[in-house]
């Protein structure tokens, strides 16, 4: 990802979230070409979070004046950095898939924390749910 560090605003921390969601998304259209028996469940998780992206940048846009109000500390974003290759096989695509979901969960829920503008906080709980969804789905594709 190639946002600065300082996840400082209201702002700053959507707009970190709508990458995530535009990385995962770019992301699982790349391993649904690769993965196999996994096709499907990358194809719609890139779906869901091209899905999850539009929210969140509806929200960004619905909160303007919360933006403008709302300083955040405690966050980093080096600190949700991850390294992602385009995968070559099914195994590849599923241990990056474990790591990206994990990432995001960890980020939704830390950052949750922060925001005191209701609407984002519920989205960020929803969305965390969803990563724990998924990662189990991972998890049970790897067994």
């Amino acid at each position: 990802m190639s946002l600065n560090s300082g996840l400082s605003t209201f702002s700053a921390v959507l707009s970190f979230a709508v990458e995530i969601e535009r990385e995962s998304a770019t992301y699982y259209g790349a391993a649904a070409n690769v993965a196999g028996d996994l096709a499907e469940m990358f194809a719609n998780y890139a779906q869901r979070s091209t899905k999850r992206q539009q929210r969140l940048v509806a929200i960004r846009q619905d909160n303007i004046t919360e933006i403008i109000l709302e300083p955040i500390s405690g966050l980093d974003a080096a600190d949700y950095q991850v390294t992602i290759t385009p995968p070559v096989d099914r195994q590849q695509a599923l241990a990056q898939a474990l790591n990206l979901e994990s990432r995001a969960k960890r980020f939704y829920d830390e950052a949750e924390l922060k925001l005191n503008v209701t609407e984002p906080r519920r989205a960020f709980q929803k969305m965390a749910q969803e990563n724990v969804e998924r990662l189990t789905e991972l998890n049970a594709a790897q067994g």
